[in-house]
């Protein structure tokens, strides 16, 4: 059986239950996230990205659920809430890496861990703020880089929905995001992988890839 992870990141295949029991019949994807991303530029060396995640409705109210918030009852997160969310999204396991995949070339450039989570909760929906340091900066003068977020196994939707461009002090950096756009065969599998129980997984490969938009840093 795959494990899968689920809200919070590091406690895989436990939500499942609960979010049988209290939310529509799964799917994939299940849980929607609006991902907002900037650029730590200098020089044309990119040495950190500055990620945001924005959860649907349901999966925030999982989450109240799974870490025990609010439990005054008032619909509001106090400090520790929010400190027990940020907590969760972001201090990863090792050898995983958030769903963020960037690419200079053929090589995949390796992150560090997040610093600077925070996270908050305007309305009705969680949003979580960090920072990801790459392991070693890169040289975006020798060639673009292209990134994407995404999760191999498409349990989890991401969509860019904010760019912060680089800075003029950055340098002539640009980022340009490029929207997943379906076709007839992306269409038709995202039909299929609908239908799957949460038992099932996809059989294709790091699925998720193809459903991925694009944002493409180069710099002159």
């Amino acid at each position: 059986m795959k494990v899968w992870k689920t809200v919070p990141r590091h406690l895989p295949f436990l939500l499942l239950p609960l979010i049988g029991l209290t939310g529509p019949a799964l799917a994939h994807p299940h849980i929607f996230v609006d991902a907002e991303v900037g650029f730590d530029i200098e020089a044309a060396q990119l040495t950190s990205l500055r990620i945001t995640w924005t959860y649907d409705e349901f999966t925030t109210l999982v989450l109240f659920e799974t870490l025990n918030l609010d439990t005054d009852g008032d619909g509001v997160l106090n400090a520790e809430d929010l400190a027990k969310v940020a907590a969760g999204e972001t201090e990863w396991p090792d050898g995983y890496n958030g769903d963020v995949y960037l690419e200079a070339g053929q090589q995949v450039i390796a992150f560090g861990k997040p610093t600077n989570a925070s996270a908050e909760m305007p309305g009705d929906k969680v949003t979580v703020r960090f920072d990801l340091p790459l392991k070693e900066p890169l040289d975006l003068s020798a060639g673009s880089a292209v990134l994407r977020l995404y999760d191999p196994y498409y349990y989890y939707a991401y969509t860019v929905t904010g760019l912060t461009k680089p800075e003029p002090g950055e340098g002539s950096c640009q980022a340009t995001l490029v929207p997943f756009q379906a076709d007839d065969a992306t269409a038709a599998l995202q039909d299929q992988l609908a239908a799957l129980s949460r038992e099932e997984m996809p059989e294709q490969e790091n699925v998720g890839r193809l459903f991925a938009d694009e944002i493409v840093l180069t710099c002159d």
